[in-house]
């Protein structure tokens, strides 16, 4: 089965910490819900992303307002970050829907591998395209 994409989960709360200052439950919450539950990032992995990006200073913990919950918001160089990461984020795209087609050719998918290609196909730069 093919994951959610490397850098997906720090791409999300750099977005989401630019729209509202959130906890980790919180992040992990919304981001369940944005998917309708095809993607449920568990707590270890959502804190895990929260101390790098606190520790790049891409976000900021925000001060306590009672309670021992942390909250955070993207920071101005989480919001530079979070500019270069969309830009990135095409080609990426892009990569991730041709390999679904390899993926269903092996699967011996013909029909999914075709519809995956033509997905793959529309995404291309239109200097790419053949």
């Amino acid at each position: 089965m093919i994951g959610v994409p490397k850098g997906m989960l720090r791409l999300a709360a750099l977005k989401l910490l630019s729209e509202s200052s959130m906890s980790g439950t919180d992040l992990a919450k919304h981001i369940s819900r944005a998917t309708g539950g095809a993607w449920s990032p568990g707590p270890g992995s959502v804190y895990l992303v929260l101390g790098e990006l606190l520790k790049k200073q891409l976000i900021t913990e925000l001060p306590s307002r009672g309670g021992n919950e942390r909250r955070y918001i993207v920071s101005g160089k989480g919001k530079d970050e979070l500019s270069r990461l969309s830009k990135e984020t095409g080609a990426d795209v892009r990569r991730q829907a041709e390999l679904l087609a390899v993926y269903s050719s092996l699967a011996g998918e013909p029909e999914l591998e075709r519809k995956a290609r033509s997905f793959a196909e529309s995404l291309r730069e239109p200097s790419r395209k053949a």
